[in-house]
């Protein structure tokens, strides 16, 4: 009986530490919302304050307008004067906040700060992890052994046979991809992805709220009805930019167990993935097809981690069997911080 009601005691009280985590992430949550909803106060301004450790329910409990306009101030934040009433500001805030909160749940998304127990472990890699993520559907898929495929936005006809390749192999692989949601090759391993029934992520490089590419929203819905998941770092309603699609291939190479680089140019995207990748120490397996010559397919010039180049359909069993043993181990540390600003 002492043995049952000391369990029953722990199971409650793990219970009790839970609900209190809970509360307190989305107490968060909606504070991050309502800041975000200020003029002039973006995502550099929020992802400053989590970095110094600042919790941005603690602003919104502040009472003094000026120490509130000095804070976000400091960390970049474009606002007008430092006389405002900041509790009728702040209690505006939080009816924006309540307001998108709810219209994000109706539509599966949640909020995972770094920490959580759905952040993914495969992005603390990073230098500089999210300070928190949107997740739209399934947030286990992120933390499944993943296979990243990436590729670019026009796809020669040789990328497009080196896309349609890779996507047969998926059934096999039986792993979740992550791409970006972009034209061409990312959006060809979305729909390979979920016509060989395997979970896919689109990694962002907007909010989750914004349409990037247009008329993409359908594969979007697609992407989660088919049990994968769309993640971005950043705010509901940010728009695009180089610097972010920049920053987001970080989480596309750290969320995959090995890259595979479809077709790409020296100065795209993929090769900011690629090169990512490479600082992580994630396994590389670069496609070649059989007429293209060496100089076409350039991995980092530094020396890799597991890294080839693989003519196909020529080197079809090492290839297969080079993504099989990526999946099948543990993630590598990195040998040396990434340097991303």
């Amino acid at each position: 009986m002492e043995t049952y009601e000391i369990c029953l005691d722990g199971k409650l009280k793990e219970l009790e530490n839970s609900l209190i985590a809970s509360d307190h992430s989305n107490k968060e949550a909606l504070a991050l919302l309502a800041l975000a909803s200020l003029k002039g106060v973006g995502y550099w301004t929020l992802f400053g304050l989590k970095r110094q450790n600042i919790t941005f329910s603690s602003i919104l409990d502040l009472d003094d307008g000026a120490e509130v306009t000095n804070l976000l101030r400091k960390h970049g934040a474009r606002i007008g004067e430092s006389n405002i009433d900041w509790k009728d500001a702040s209690s505006k805030a939080s009816e924006r906040s309540h307001r998108l909160y709810d219209d994000l749940l109706s539509k599966g998304t949640q909020i995972a700060f770094l920490g959580s127990a759905i952040y993914p472990k495969a992005l603390l890699g990073l230098e500089e992890p999210p300070a928190w993520l949107f997740i739209r559907g399934d947030a286990t898929a992120l933390s499944r052994p993943s296979i990243t495929a990436v590729g670019t936005r026009k796809p020669s006809a040789d990328g497009e046979w080196l896309s349609q390749y890779v996507g047969m192999n998926l059934a096999d692989w039986k792993a979740s991809t992550v791409s970006g949601l972009a034209t061409g090759m990312d959006q060809a391993v979305h729909e390979f992805s979920i016509r060989m029934k395997v979970p896919t992520i689109a990694v962002l490089g907007t909010g989750i709220q914004t349409e990037y590419p247009k008329g993409s929203s359908r594969l979007a819905d697609r992407i989660v009805s088919e049990g994968g998941a769309i993640v971005t770092e950043y705010l509901p309603n940010d728009s695009y930019s180089g610097e972010n699609f920049v920053r987001r291939n970080r989480l596309q190479a750290a969320l995959g167990k090995v890259l595979i680089p479809i077709e790409w140019s020296p100065k795209s995207g993929t090769a900011h993935t690629v090169n990512f990748a490479s600082k992580l120490r994630r396994p590389i397996a670069a496609l070649k097809a059989v007429d293209w010559p060496e100089t076409r397919v350039l991995l980092p010039s530094k020396s890799h981690f597991n890294s080839g180049v693989f003519t196909v359909p020529r080197d079809q069993n090492s290839f297969f069997e080079f993504v099989l043993n990526a999946l099948s181990a543990p993630l590598p540390l990195p040998e040396t911080q990434l340097d991303l600003i």
